[in-house]
């Protein structure tokens, strides 16, 4: 767990990230329009956490949904979960090393 911003975020593995897609989670993307273009894990949604928008779209999502969140790297997903739970969303979980430990763990992308 990572505390940031006074809130702790909960990373998880590509292992139980895939195992928590299987179960049904909403998948979350929060990179630009590009990186999302060039490759994305099958089923995601964009979410770009630079726009101006993110707070009012994560203030839209169900607080009681269950998401999966992930970036590039972690770093920009972890910020993203945060603010998600400051939002009042119980269930949002980071992937620990984003897009590129998901690869490493020969998970399968869209490109």
């Amino acid at each position: 767990m990572f505390n940031i911003f006074g809130s702790s975020v909960e990373s998880i593995n590509a292992e139980k990230f895939d195992e928590l897609i299987k179960e049904g989670y909403t998948i979350i993307d929060v990179r630009t329009q590009q990186e999302f273009n060039d490759a994305r894990i099958q089923g995601a949604q964009l979410i770009d956490i630079y726009k101006s928008d993110f707070i009012s779209i994560i203030n839209e999502l169900d607080k009681e949904g269950k998401y999966l969140v992930y970036c590039a790297s972690g770093s920009r997903s972890t910020s993203a979960v945060s603010k998600m739970n400051k939002a009042g969303i119980k269930t949002a979980l980071n992937l620990s090393g984003g897009i590129m430990s998901w690869h490493r763990a020969g998970k399968p992308l869209v490109r």
